[in-house]
């Protein structure tokens, strides 16, 4: 067999072409776990801006309103840096009773300012509001108009208004911080991106050797753009601030943007009862002639109901029973809720004339006197509370429940003692921490003591 012979190869031939292998700068799971994760939350953190900033800033040009809210007293849904998209409140539209909105009120040192804030009840004048910031445990001080508000909050966007927060408040460190970390975030993400070399790069003339790798400019001018919106659109969003200033005490309520209807009085097993008391239950009228309970009537702890005729009492008779205990256990967690719960408007002294729905709360002895007309303005889910040191109601007064007002959502509370004087004729639950005395009056609603007893002489108490 014949040997071959390999052929020399000529030294004046061009040598073969290198194999090309892409060249990529950038990092991958080769360069290393940690390189990896860096680059993934650094392009997570920008595709939140983006997003964000996209939310509140997109709307702008449909013709919301951008507002970022300056301080806390919508807390905790509404926090310093969110930032409140509203809309225009339309003509036919009714005022949204518990709903947020934006209106022009006084600033503190002249002027006038935005303030975002909760409307929470009718105010006394006709065609007035009361407002109160969510965390806010007074309202404010002054009524709003339809005409004051500017706009009803519609949509709120987290986070993206801090920088201009920051920079009003001298914050300056923050600015520098998050302006940093953006900056930190493009560079780290920009640097990441995997490329190759023939990527963005343009097409060689013939004969042209290989140069350096093009740069991605397509990516980079992409992320150059993105930080600038993520910057323009937080001045944007940002060019109305709003406020919203704590009052003496504060207290937090979780709340949203959505209407809501006021918030029932939970009578919870109370319901079951025209007669509550926890030490004992009395009838002192003499002989026992003249008073009368339509419904149940309960003791608990004590077990003494007395004075009464048989016929005296419609309903059963529960002497620290199960169903007494558990009544009692509603009606202090009534009693606990309905002092904690906002004040509307302060109570005077002395109560009477027509009154809108509200919490109204006294430190103080409160009088009812006259005709108090409770007037529900067709709002069926409407509530009225009356709070005093003691609640008393004058000779010949009476409740009157107009408009869709019900006795179940009338509420008089005294934390010590309630006293309904003769010819008295009262509407609602009557509730007190301590004993409750009727003379020669009718209750057409509950009578409950937490602490105390109830005492009647020929009165007359009618669950509704």
């Amino acid at each position: 067999m014949g040997t071959s012979t390999a052929r020399p190869r000529d030294r004046h031939s061009p040598a073969p072409p290198a194999s090309a292998s892409p060249t990529r700068r950038g990092w991958s799971r080769r360069d290393g776990w940690p390189a990896l994760v860096l680059g993934t939350v650094a392009e997570c953190y920008l595709v939140l801006v983006l997003a964000l900033t996209a939310i509140a800033v997109v709307p702008l040009a449909l013709g919301w309103q951008g507002s970022v809210v300056q301080t806390g007293s919508m807390r905790p849904h509404v926090n310093p840096g969110d930032v409140v998209l509203s809309t225009a409140l339309p003509a036919d539209s009714p005022v949204p009773l518990g709903g947020v909105v934006q209106f022009r009120t006084a600033a503190p040192g002249g002027g006038e300012r935005t303030v975002l804030h909760r409307i929470v009840a009718p105010a006394e004048e006709q065609g007035e509001w009361v407002t109160a910031g969510d965390a806010n445990h007074d309202v404010d001080s002054s009524t709003l108009s339809r005409e004051d508000i500017t706009g009803q909050a519609r949509l709120l966007v987290r986070w993206v208004g801090l920088p201009s927060v920051w920079l009003r408040t001298g914050e300056l460190a923050w600015v520098a911080a998050w302006v940093a970390l953006t900056l930190a975030a493009v560079a780290v993400r920009v640097w990441s991106w995997p490329r190759r070399e023939d990527e963005d790069a343009p097409t060689p003339s013939p004969g042209a050797g290989a140069g350096p790798p093009a740069p991605a400019l397509g990516r980079r001018t992409f992320l150059a753009a993105a930080l600038a919106v993520t910057a323009g659109g937080t001045v944007l969003a940002g060019r109305e601030p709003v406020w919203a200033g704590f009052t003496a005490r504060t207290a937090t309520a979780g709340n949203t943007f959505r209407v809501g209807t006021w918030p029932t009085l939970a009578l919870g097993r109370v319901a079951s009862f025209a007669l509550l008391a926890a030490t004992r239950v009395a009838n002192e009228a003499p002989y026992g002639i003249g008073s009368s309970v339509v419904g149940s009537v309960g003791v608990s702890p004590g077990t003494t109901v007395s004075g009464f005729w048989s016929w005296d009492i419609t309903g059963s008779v529960e002497r620290n029973t199960a169903t007494a205990r558990n009544a009692r256990a509603d009606a202090l967690a009534l009693y606990d809720t309905t002092r904690a719960r906002a004040a509307t408007r302060a109570a005077s002294t002395t109560v009477t004339g027509t009154l809108p729905p509200g919490v109204a709360h006294r430190n103080g002895p409160v009088h009812v006197t006259g005709t108090l007309t409770l007037d529900a303005r067709g709002d069926a889910s409407a509530v009225f509370v009356i709070t005093g040191t003691s609640v008393t109601f004058t000779a010949g007064s009476s409740v009157v429940l107009v408009n869709g007002a019900s006795a179940d959502r009338v509420l008089f509370l005294g934390t010590s003692t309630v006293t309904v004087s003769e010819g008295a004729y009262v509407r609602g639950v009557v509730l007190a921490n301590g004993d409750v005395s009727l003379v020669r009056a009718t209750v057409a609603g509950r009578v409950v003591s937490t602490q105390g007893a109830v005492l009647l002489r020929a009165a007359t108490i009618a669950a509704p």
